[in-house]
Formats: C-alpha cells, sequence, structure tokens
C-alpha cells in the first residue's frame, strides 16, 4: 500500500471559516506543514500547524523568523522548523519532497517534540486549566511579559514620553 505523501487542503470562497475540521485534520496527520508566503509574514497556519503538532516549513526569511518573536524566538526555529529559501525551489529546481525525506528520523523526531513543547507558547489557557498547565506561560503571559520588559527597556533608554 502507497503511502499518502502529500495533502492540499483547498479553503478558497471561504469555505475553511466555520469548518476548522476541513484544514485541521490534514495537519493532525501529517509531519511537516508547508508555509509559503502570502499576503503578509504572519501566518495563522503557522500556528494552527503548531498546535497540531506539525513541523512548520518556511521558504522565506521573514516568515521564518520574524513572526511573533515573544512566542517563537528565532534562536529556537532551527530547533521546531525547516527553512527552504523559496529562490532555491523557484530558480534552482530544488525539490521540497526530497529536502524533507533528507531529514533523519531522529531529527524529525526531536523537531516534532520540540513543536510540542511550544504548543503553550500559541494558545490561550482556560480559567480553571489544571495545575501542570497554569505552571508554563500561555500566550498571553508571554505577551504581557514582552509588552512590559520593551516598555521597561523605553523607559531606561528615554525613548518613550512620560
Amino acid at each position: 500500500m502507497m503511502r499518502k505523501v502529500c495533502d492540499i487542503v483547498d479553503c478558497s470562497n471561504g469555505i475553511c471559516e466555520h469548518d476548522p475540521i476541513r484544514y485541521m485534520r490534514p495537519m493532525l496527520q501529517a509531519t511537516f506543514c508547508l508555509q509559503p508566503p502570502g499576503d503578509t509574514p504572519t501566518r495563522r497556519s503557522t500556528f494552527d500547524g503548531i498546535i497540531a503538532g506539525c513541523i512548520p516549513v518556511f521558504f522565506e526569511e521573514q516568515s521564518a523568523k520574524s513572526q511573533y518573536g515573544w512566542h517563537l524566538p528565532e534562536e529556537m526555529y532551527r530547533d521546531f522548523a525547516v527553512f527552504i529559501p523559496k529562490e532555491d525551489v523557484v530558480f534552482k529546481g530544488l525539490r521540497i519532497l526530497d529536502v524533507l525525506t533528507g531529514i533523519p528520523r531522529n531529527e524529525v523526531r526531536r523537531m516534532r517534540e520540540r513543536v510540542i513543547e511550544l504548543i503553550p507558547r500559541v494558545l490561550y489557557r482556560k480559567h480553571g486549566s489544571s495545575s501542570g498547565l497554569r505552571a508554563r506561560k500561555d500566550a498571553f503571559d508571554i505577551a504581557v511579559e514582552g509588552a512590559l520588559q520593551r516598555i521597561n527597556s523605553r523607559l531606561k533608554a528615554g525613548d518613550l514620553d512620560q
């Protein structure tokens, strides 16, 4: 039996807006989730994929490393994501599948474990969550901490009008 290698999710005409299962199911079954460039460097599907335990594959530096730096710090990207320059794919004929199948299984397993560790950083914890979840910072905690650090550093540097 041949194993399915790729799945394309068609969300044209807003068909996925009220049916998240349509795009989340393939992510839950995937090892890698491609994050092609879009209108802006930030992509919701990056976070949907991480929540699904899927290793993101980026094609632009800006999408890969400048997206929500507090939640997904740039220095961590090599641990949980794959970067393939789009120029190599478009102009040099690099095959994405060749790159992904060339990653050793133990490396894929390690990256997947790191993605799973990141899940609390991109979720908002529900009130009354278990003590285990409360012990970890969620997306809100990280955003507030980052904003406060930025304000404090600007105050120290004299960059904020008081």
